[in-house]
């Protein structure tokens, strides 16, 4: 089997061709993210804002004291009340500020230090008021008797109990790159160049019939195709994956907030995940992975019962429009099981994570992110029992 595994590899995807795109795609990828750092972020548009920033980073970076949060706003609402009226001085080259002018020492302060440290502040007080309504609701829905609202309540109130964000540290690579997605479509796009000719090619060449009169034909070379392309997708998903996180870092230059709980960011402020922002990232992959894995089962499923290449190319290409458009227009919906009863909701996972929401299961509420991937898996399960049966199958009725 291992032997087989190796053939499928080296033949359909250590190709040139793939190896290419791969290399292009990759530069393409480069690209995209140097762009969202510098179409983003102040402190790449502005050279001074950089300097200054990461030299008063020293000060306020670390535990949040009341003494650094004292010390900020001795130099905040001055500022704010110099500039609230429009009318002060617009010089470039003022001697008391930091970069020279003083709206942009207050834009800096505001929009870096001020309100995220305010965000990170007042985080554990918001938390404490969410348990408290939930704890509320437990009370109401008891007393009414809907055990399930109770249920959701209980969860609700677990998730939020305890929580505060302590520090503050520099958090825009993380806040863009987390919820990065252009990658996932490239990979897509690679998966469905690669995958598209798995079973086609013996099919067209008429060797699929002569491979089920082999010693290790039929059953052992689907099972070796599939095993083959499970490999090809972890790898091409390693790839970008590991691609993404070093671009990021090297475009945003900081590793900074690694350690900071992922509800430090404004946009996971309602999450159900208590994890910090790196340990997010790498449960965010594996998600990706194992929803690219899904849809690239799809993708075989497919070309397995067609004749040649171009009906399941355009089939799948398809297929991948049809789900990135169905993600696109639940994308904030409350129908929450028809937007995880698609795969691709793994593959661009920060909506499965932004928010608290639940399935209902015989009464019982199962969290999105818990549900999403076991009905993903369901699919995924599915898709290889009907790969073993049609793939042999069609391969028979060849002969």
């Amino acid at each position: 089997m291992v032997r087989l595994i190796k053939y499928e590899l080296r033949k359909h995807f250590l190709k040139r061709s793939i190896l290419i795109i791969i290399l292009i795609f990759s530069v393409i990828n480069a690209v995209k993210i140097q762009s969202v750092y510098q179409g983003n972020s102040y402190l790449y548009k502005d050279t001074v804002w950089n300097e200054v920033y990461w030299q008063l980073y020293e000060a306020y970076s670390g535990s949040i004291t009341l003494e650094k949060i004292d010390q900020l706003l001795s130099i905040y609402w001055p500022l704010e009340q110099q500039t609230a009226d429009l009318t002060a001085s617009t010089a470039m080259d003022n001697p008391n500020t930091y970069t020279g002018n003083l709206y942009s020492d207050f834009y800096l302060l505001r929009d870096y230090y001020v309100r995220p440290m305010e965000y990170a502040y007042m985080y554990r007080y918001n938390a404490n008021e969410i348990v408290r309504i939930a704890q509320e609701n437990m009370d109401f829905y008891s007393e009414i008797g809907n055990e399930y609202k109770y249920l959701e309540n209980e969860i609700i109130a677990e998730r939020f109990s305890g929580r505060g964000i302590d520090d503050f540290a520099y958090m825009e690579m993380y806040q863009y790159y987390l919820e990065y997605d252009f990658s996932a479509l490239l990979v897509l796009l690679i998966c469905l160049y690669g995958l598209v000719g798995v079973f086609v090619s013996e099919r067209e060449s008429d060797m699929d019939a002569v491979l089920l009169t082999t010693i290790s034909g039929g059953r052992k070379t689907v099972i070796a195709k599939i095993l083959s392309s499970m490999l090809f997708i972890f790898a091409v998903c390693l790839w970008f994956w590991l691609l993404d996180f070093a671009l990021f870092s090297f475009s945003f230059g900081s590793l900074e907030a690694a350690d900071l709980p992922l509800y430090g960011l404004k946009n996971f402020e309602n999450t159900a995940l208590s994890l910090s922002m790196g340990q997010y990232a790498f449960l965010a992959a594996i998600i990706k992975t194992g929803g690219m894995t899904v849809v690239g089962m799809a993708f075989l499923f497919i070309s397995s019962v067609s004749k040649n290449a171009l009906i399941p190319f355009a089939a799948n290409l398809t297929l991948t429009g049809g789900i990135i458009l169905q993600q696109e227009i639940m994308a904030g919906s409350e129908y929450v099981l028809a937007k995880i009863i698609n795969p691709f909701i793994l593959v661009s996972n920060s909506e499965l994570f932004k928010e608290i929401e639940f399935i209902n299961f015989f009464d019982t509420p199962i969290l999105s992110y818990v549900a999403a991937p076991l009905i993903a898996a369901i699919i995924g399960v599915i898709l290889i029992i009907l790969l073993l049966l049609t793939a042999r199958v069609n391969a028979a009725v060849g002969r």
